[in-house]
C-alpha cells in the first residue's frame, strides 16, 4: 500500500465531475490496490472520509471511517465504507447545521448545513450494490465525499463566508 498525494483547493481537478467505475474495474487488481491506497491515505491524513479525486484520480469512489481521531475528538465512530458509484438520498428535510474540514482545504474549517439522515447506496469494493441509512456525522461525511465526486467544495455550500476560518483560529473563537 501507499500513501497518496491528496490535491488542493486550486487544482482544477477538484472542480471536475467524476466518471462511473465499470463493473469489471472494480474487481481489477490495479482498482482494489487503488482503494488500498486510498484507505490508506485517509488513515494517515486523519481523515473521516476520502474521494478519489482528491488524490486526482476522476472515478466515483470514497472511502470514510471514524476512530479516534485528533481533528474530530468529539465525533462517534463508524465503520470503514468504500462506496463506488455512490447516491445519496435525504430521508427527510431536517439538517444539522455543523463545522467542516477538508483534507484538499487544510487548515480550514466552515460551518455549513447537510441533511442529518440519508440512505446512502453504491456498489462495495467486492462490486455488490448495498444501501445503508447514516446518520449525524457519518451522514455528513459521505454528503461531503460526494460533493468532491460532483466538483463541489465545502465553501460552495457555506451560506457566507462569516464562519471560513484557519484552524487556530476556529480552536481559540469557535471551538464549543
Amino acid at each position: 500500500m501507499a500513501v497518496l498525494e491528496v490535491i488542493k483547493m486550486g487544482n482544477p481537478l477538484l472542480r471536475k465531475v467524476s466518471e462511473a467505475v465499470t463493473p469489471d474495474e472494480i474487481l481489477s487488481a490495479d482498482f482494489q490496490q487503488f482503494v488500498a491506497d486510498l484507505i490508506e491515505t485517509m488513515r494517515e491524513e486523519s481523515g473521516a472520509g476520502i474521494a478519489a479525486i482528491q488524490v486526482g484520480v476522476l472515478k466515483r469512489v470514497f472511502t470514510m471511517e471514524m476512530k479516534k481521531n485528533d481533528r474530530y475528538p468529539d465525533k462517534g465512530s463508524f465503520a470503514l465504507t468504500t462506496v463506488i458509484n455512490p447516491e445519496i438520498e435525504p430521508l427527510g428535510s431536517e439538517e444539522v447545521e455543523g463545522w467542516e474540514g477538508c483534507l484538499s482545504i487544510p487548515g480550514i474549517r466552515g460551518r455549513l448545513k447537510r441533511y442529518k439522515k440519508i440512505k446512502l447506496s453504491g456498489f462495495d469494493i467486492k462490486g455488490e450494490k448495498f444501501e445503508k441509512v447514516l446518520d449525524d456525522f457519518s451522514a455528513i461525511v459521505a454528503q461531503h465525499e460526494l460533493d468532491h465526486l460532483n466538483g463541489i467544495l465545502l465553501i460552495d455550500r457555506m451560506p457566507n463566508m462569516e464562519t471560513l476560518t484557519f484552524q487556530e483560529e476556529y480552536d481559540t473563537y469557535w471551538k464549543v
